[in-house]
């Protein structure tokens, strides 16, 4: 297998879907601004991928996929059908259930993740309406997912790319051609999310049609051994996730008190910090997590090491730069994409603060998406879960003192740290219980990369203080341009650096 291959491809695709997803951000910007309209749609949309990343990170990548997985390397189709079909209907009554309770109970739930709302009645008011619009999406997405994670086993991973792709067009189309027609331009998001849904999943219902899975109701079978052994890992996962998700919903609770601008400045943070995130975060969860369960089922554990180290690696060479890049030129790059119609400077300085805090945690929340998929691997969640309950209660800590001092930025230092600890602690115990050990020498790697990366802040260090002066008053083609020509000018600088220090080219192939 080819990683190198595998990575470009992925990241191609990736960086097509994230660059729709930007254009939307850009409009949505330049159409509504950043006020308490923003703040409301924002919410909505944060407490809709907290379920689905509940669902689809504990239910389907954490336990579903491994188990599926066995099933699918004895090549029992009967087997593999019933359990597909039996976690579908589980799964679609599960949100249905869900779905019927968020619709009366939403000024509720919006007031638990957001209580800070109950001090403005019109926020909260707004907020409530749209995510009432947007509910069925958890639906509609969840299941997208499901499929997409069964297809992803099969090596097809075009359609979950394409589930982000669709809603990004819509958001987009609705916002500039459809948004005039409403009262509130803004609920007309709402509407280009749903219609989004459902062409997504009918897409995956296409792809699943290809490779010969039938999903029936006539196929379900509640007492088929695979359904024991999800509910068997059901709870543990579940709460390892909710963990997460619990200091998430604190963050998002604490950024509800901060003046009006905050939820969205800290929104348009995780937009660009999510670009890089996303491509590299697809190879090293979903795509890895499979290929580690192949692997450790078929008792290839050399292989299995061989594999984890050579993602590690690659992470590191790709990753810090990235860091760099973002932390330089976090300024220019929000100006470029955002610094139009009602965008102000004063929300391009709030944002950029937000960015840089997270590129300094940048390379641990990939690491940690490489080591929680080894614990998954094999099926062991108990250590992840006992690590993840003290990083929440000690990132909340840290939120005493960091949001004292600096306020909304408080909330992504406190994250920012509490990655790096989780990372430290995730790595120790994989060593310490034996779970993962090293196949190749890190010291002179390690020497390669540093010299490598120090001569990529150099170079930028000397650039960026004089471009950031004049850098808002070019036009868009400009802007484009000169960032361009910095990113070419620092790959050419990084590859020529690693290509002089001799960098293992084996590293990208096993």
């Amino acid at each position: 297998m080819n990683i190198l291959y595998n990575i470009i491809k992925i990241s191609l695709l990736t960086c097509i879907m994230k660059i729709i997803g930007f254009i939307r951000d850009i409009v949505i910007a330049n159409k509504f601004g950043i006020n308490f309209y923003t703040d409301s749609f924002y919410t909505s949309l944060k407490i809709l991928n907290l379920f689905k990343k509940i669902i689809t990170e504990g239910v389907l990548s954490y336990i579903f996929i491994p188990i599926l997985s066995k099933y699918k390397l004895k090549k029992n189709k009967k087997h593999i059908e019933q359990l597909i079909s039996t976690v579908f209907v589980i799964l679609l009554f599960f949100l249905f259930i869900l779905t019927i309770l968020f619709i009366f109970f939403s000024n509720q739930l919006i007031l638990i993740i957001y209580s800070g709302f109950k001090n403005n009645y019109n926020k909260l008011k707004l907020t409530t309406k749209i995510f009432k619009y947007t509910i069925p999406f958890i639906i509609l997405i969840s299941l997208s997912y499901f499929l997409a994670s069964i297809l992803n086993l099969w090596n097809i991973i075009y359609p979950i790319i394409t589930i982000q792709l669709i809603t990004n067009i819509n958001i987009i189309l609705f916002s500039i051609f459809i948004s005039k027609y409403f009262n509130v331009p803004i609920l007309s998001l709402s509407i280009a999310i749903i219609i989004a849904g459902i062409l997504q999943l009918t897409i995956q219902k296409i792809y699943i049609q290809k490779i010969k899975i039938n999903i029936n109701i006539n196929k379900v079978n509640f007492f088929h051994k695979g359904i024991f052994k999800i509910i068997k890992k059901f709870i543990p996962t579940i709460l390892s996730v909710l963990i997460y998700q619990t200091s998430q919903i604190i963050n998002n609770n604490l950024s509800s008190y901060f003046k009006e601008g905050s939820i969205s400045w800290i929104y348009y943070a995780d937009k660009i910090i999510e670009l890089p995130l996303s491509i590299l975060g697809t190879m090293t969860g979903t795509l890895l997590l499979s290929k580690l369960s192949n692997k450790y089922n078929n008792k290839n554990i050399d292989q299995y090491n061989k594999l984890v180290e050579k993602y590690i690696q690659i992470i590191l060479i790709i990753s810090i730069p990235i860091s760099i890049f973002l932390i330089k030129l976090s300024k220019l790059l929000i100006i470029l994409l955002f610094k139009y119609g009602k965008f102000k400077y004063l929300d391009v300085i709030m944002t950029s603060k937000i960015l840089i805090i997270y590129s300094i945690g940048f390379t641990t929340l990939l690491l940690n998406k490489i080591f929680i998929s080894c614990y998954y691997s094999q099926q062991n969640i108990n250590i992840p879960n006992k690590i993840s309950i003290f990083i929440l209660i000690f990132s909340q800590i840290i939120n005493i003192f960091t949001i004292k001092i600096f306020k909304y930025i408080g909330i992504s230092i406190s994250m920012m740290i509490a990655s790096y600890i989780n990372c430290i602690l995730l790595y120790k115990q994989l060593i310490n219980k034996k779970m993962f050990k090293h196949v190749y020498k890190w010291k002179k790697f390690i020497i390669k990369i540093f010299i490598s990366n120090l001569l990529i802040f150099i170079f930028l260090n000397k650039l960026i203080n004089n471009l950031e002066i004049n850098f808002i008053k070019f036009n868009i083609y400009e802007r484009i341009i000169k960032i361009l020509l910095i990113l070419i000018y620092s790959i050419f600088i990084y590859l020529f650096s690693l290509l002089t220090l001799k960098i293992n080219k084996e590293i990208f192939f096993i």
